[in-house]
């Protein structure tokens, strides 16, 4: 992959996953019959949380790595963001398959995709993340390198739980 393409997809995964962390919050808080705005309103929170977070993670590292600019600190940090591409995109995927069965089943198959797949999926994503960002952490060569996955690990792990509580305290009450 070209250096820029890497991170630009490593990004718009995290996007994306804080996305559903921005839907995952919100289920099951309204008693509204009709939700599909009040869940749009919150994916639509999600993902710019994620864009806020990903921003963030992208300007401490630029001021790390403006601090410690080296061909190998540079290499070392493309190669633990294509760790995390890869890793992210797969589970990605079998998310995504399970979506698309769940949109275009009938109610018996929706159900099966749920249970066999969003539901363990759901429960596994904070493993998943942790597991990916430690491979790659451990494979770096440079502190910035070994730094980086976990900073955006961390990170990404505490939006979900950052969107649950600003949703319980006042996402349900603004129109």
């Amino acid at each position: 992959m070209s250096e820029l393409l890497t991170p630009l997809l490593l990004a718009v995964l995290a996007i994306v996953d804080a996305g559903f962390s921005g839907y995952r919050s919100a289920a099951g808080t309204s008693a509204l019959l009709r939700k599909d705005a009040y869940y749009r309103r919150a994916i639509r929170h999600g993902l710019r949380c994620g864009a806020i977070a990903c921003a963030l993670v992208a300007g401490i590292l630029g001021v790390l790595f403006a601090c410690a600019a080296t061909e190998q600190v540079w290499s070392d940090l493309l190669g633990g963001a294509g760790v995390l591409v890869w890793s992210f995109g797969v589970y990605a995927t079998l998310v995504l398959l399970g979506l698309g069965v769940w949109f275009v089943a009938e109610a018996d198959l929706r159900t099966l995709a749920s249970v066999l797949v969003l539901g363990p999926f759901t429960l596994i994503r904070p493993l998943w993340i942790a597991a990916t960002c430690a491979v790659a952490a451990l494979g770096a060569t440079t502190w910035l390198g070994g730094f980086a996955p976990l900073l955006a690990g961390v990170v990404q792990l505490a939006i979900e739980p950052w969107l649950r509580r600003a949703w319980a305290v006042g996402g349900a009450r603004r129109r």
